[in-house]
């Protein structure tokens, strides 16, 4: 029976951080169903969602602990299944350039959380303003909209939401590949 495991490692941004994780991974005989890296500062932070066979993920997780070692990571596990969406969900995309303040994401989170609108993925990541030097919030959030909401009534409160707090904004759908 397929398993999936939840792994998130920090570690020292070096060269091989990942390639160290994904031989461990196919020495296990598992597989990368999702990941997420980013270099933050001088350190990485890797999220991965690893799937196999149960004795395959079980030896993946032996193995994480001399990983952690010898690369000197910090390395947390959840085991987990694979998600069931109980209702028709739309899919749609967010994006977000604004000031820098620190309202902004604990705002969003509250309107979609009042909508019942879970948000699956979220990129934040700040930036000077080119001419001004301001710092800067670009975000992009997929969010996931139950098929019996109004679209038209969620797009009249996020466009007053934006509005107050300033906010220059999409909502779309996501476009496949």
């Amino acid at each position: 029976m397929e398993q999936f495991l939840v792994v998130s490692i920090l570690g020292l941004n070096e060269p091989g951080s990942l390639n160290a994780v994904a031989a461990l991974v196919k020495k296990s005989h598992c597989y990368i169903v999702r990941a997420h890296t980013t270099v933050l500062g001088t350190a990485f932070g890797m999220l991965l969602q690893i799937g196999g066979q149960w004795n395959h993920i079980t030896k993946f997780e032996t193995h994480l602990a001399t990983l952690a070692k010898k690369q000197e990571f910090i390395i947390k596990t959840l085991r987990c299944t694979k998600r069931e969406y109980p209702n028709k969900l739309i899919t749609y995309m967010v994006d977000i350039i604004t000031t820098q303040r620190i309202e902004i994401i604990p705002a969003l989170s509250e309107f979609f959380m009042r909508q019942n609108i879970n948000i699956s993925d979220l990129h934040c990541e700040t930036f000077g303003a080119r001419l001004t030097g301001t710092e800067m919030l670009s975000l992009t959030m997929k969010i996931h909209i139950p098929a019996d909401l109004s679209l038209a009534e969620l797009r009249e409160e996020f466009i007053t939401l934006c509005d107050d707090l300033n906010l220059d904004a999409v909502l779309e759908p996501e476009r496949g590949l």
